[in-house]
């Protein structure tokens, strides 16, 4: 039993001295051989504590190795143009001068339900409002809204902001009525249609249609085989 608190207690300080060494980046920050390490690392420190005949030894040198080889590895990276462009994804577009990319939405695998909730979690209710959302290489995003939905600075201060039209609704998303979302609104597929028709399009060719709490509503049309 004092074995196995000394060992636990042992590994504890080993692993909390090597992260605060390694950066304080949060989990969805992560890099992959960042990740691969930090995964490497939490199996190579359960071993000895489960199992009394394995030397401890045989767990805090591999992971002084981990973190040499981590070290080393990031300083290459850093140095080397070739190697960094290699092992890291550029920024990726998702929205470009104000058009949404379907194409890299799909390719990153987001749907746009997740980009809409994302957007929302940094306080921009519509994505109509963004000039520029950009997936960075850490995994986060970052909104630039259009020049009148940028918030006041005090060089505005004489200016009014707009009045607040609340939170965009998705009523069609990727050629599919969002039946439940349509009910709240009291849309039905009638009012759906006339309303892809002002935007000579239909509901089968529409990526995403919203509607905010004022009534304004936002056409997205489907571009070519992006689906």
């Amino acid at each position: 039993m004092i074995a196995t608190v000394l060992r636990t207690a042992l590994i504890y300080l080993l692993l909390a001295v090597i992260l605060r060494l390694s950066g304080k980046r949060q989990v969805g920050e992560l890099e992959i051989s960042e990740l691969v390490c930090t995964l490497l690392l939490s199996e190579l420190a359960a071993i000895p504590i489960s199992d009394h005949d394995i030397p401890i030894l045989f767990a805090i040198l591999p992971i002084l190795l981990i973190l040499c080889l981590e070290i080393v590895f990031t300083y290459l990276k850093n140095k080397s143009l070739l190697l960094k462009a290699l092992l890291e994804d550029p920024p990726t577009y998702l929205i470009k001068d104000g058009v949404l990319c379907q194409k890299a939405l799909l390719n990153m695998r987001i749907s746009i339900e997740e980009f809409q909730r994302e957007c929302r979690l940094q306080g921009c209710p519509d994505i109509s409002m963004i000039r520029y959302a950009i997936l960075e290489d850490g995994g986060k995003m970052s909104i630039f809204l259009k020049a009148p939905y940028q918030p006041l600075t005090v060089q505005d201060s004489g200016k009014k902001p707009q009045q607040d039209s609340g939170i965009a609704r998705s009523l069609i998303v990727d050629g599919k009525i969002r039946k439940k979302t349509a009910q709240a609104l009291s849309y039905s597929r009638s009012d759906l249609e006339k309303l892809c028709a002002r935007y000579h399009s239909s509901i089968a060719n529409t990526f995403l249609l919203t509607v905010d709490d004022s009534g304004a509503v936002k056409h997205i049309p489907k571009q070519g085989d992006a689906l």
